[in-house]
């Protein structure tokens, strides 16, 4: 189509330049043919009347063959105008659906790719979802509970006084292992694991000079605290050990809470503890010892001797 226009372009210009070319022929001989005033008294004497009736007469076919010839290339020019103008009309209609086509063809392309890419997309978040219920409905290995069991067993080794360097091995070991089994099954293993990571924070929490780490202490009192049911003894023992670290720095306030916290479902064995502690030289003696915190301490066991808590 490009081709068919340029030869438009030639011939609309080829025809503009005939035009230009007889428009200047027509020219030359119209100064060839002057005008004769027969009216003219000075040319009367020279010219009959019948010779100048001649003259008009030759003047007026003249005039006529000019303007048959101007009418001559008027419609060549317009007729080459107006098959340049159709060419033109009709190469931007057919470029602008040909470019219509492209861009469909273009857009139908990228959406098939499109709709592969969905495709394979669900297709993965399918076998995401599919080996997600496996895992979750995978059941724990026996192995976890056994392991989990034997650490617990182990614990009162651990709490030696003058730990052996062997000794101090074996209870790394059983942390690590402890941290593994809580990436891998803790929702499974939870209240066991609680008592395992309680067993590991008052291992710290003792004053053995070569042991003792109050940090680590309170990290494993806080993972218990995250693994034991609600409302559970475990957890009213873990909040109770809470107390007690938080009365040990002097952070009564936080003491309180918790040790109120533990009490909320009544304990027979934390209500002897809390006997014990609160006595001189007890875990919790500076605590209820110190106002307001007294008061405190004292309608605690209140509620607890007439059994609402």
């Amino acid at each position: 189509m490009a081709a068919v226009r340029r030869v438009a372009l030639g011939l609309l210009l080829a025809a503009s330049a005939a035009v230009l070319l007889l428009a200047a022929l027509e020219l030359w001989n119209y100064r060839q043919w002057a005008y004769l005033p027969s009216n003219d008294p000075r040319f009367r004497p020279k010219f009959s009347d019948d010779a100048r009736a001649r003259l008009l007469q030759d003047r007026m076919d003249f005039l006529s063959k000019r303007v048959g010839d101007m009418e001559l290339l008027v419609l060549i020019l317009l007729g080459t105008s107006g098959l340049y103008a159709i060419v033109f009309v009709a190469s931007s209609y057919l470029s602008s659906a040909s470019f219509t086509r492209l861009s469909g063809q273009t857009i139908s392309h990228v959406q098939d790719q499109i709709g592969l890419a969905m495709g394979d997309l669900r297709e993965l978040q399918e076998q995401t979802e599919q080996n997600l219920k496996g895992m979750l409905a995978r059941p724990v290995p026996a192995n976890y509970d056994r392991q989990l069991a034997d650490m617990i067993v182990r614990l009162p080794e651990w709490q030696e006084e003058h730990p052996s360097e062997e000794s101090k091995l074996g209870l790394l070991r059983d942390e690590s292992a402890a941290a593994h089994l809580d990436a891998m099954a803790a929702s499974d293993l939870g209240e066991s694991l609680a008592t395992l990571y309680l067993g590991f924070s008052r291992i710290y929490a003792r004053p053995d000079p070569g042991r003792s780490d109050p940090t680590r202490s309170r990290f494993y009192l806080d993972q218990a605290l995250r693994l034991a049911p609600p409302q559970s003894p475990l957890a009213s023992e873990i909040r109770y050990e809470l107390a007690c670290r938080f009365a040990a720095s002097h952070d009564f306030g936080r003491a309180m809470d918790e040790l109120t916290a533990a009490f909320e479902h009544q304990f027979k064995a934390l209500e002897e503890r809390l006997a014990w502690d609160i006595d001189e030289g007890g875990q919790l003696y500076a605590l209820a010892s110190t106002p307001p915190f007294e008061k405190a301490i004292n309608d605690l066991l209140l509620s607890m001797s007439i059994g609402i808590g």
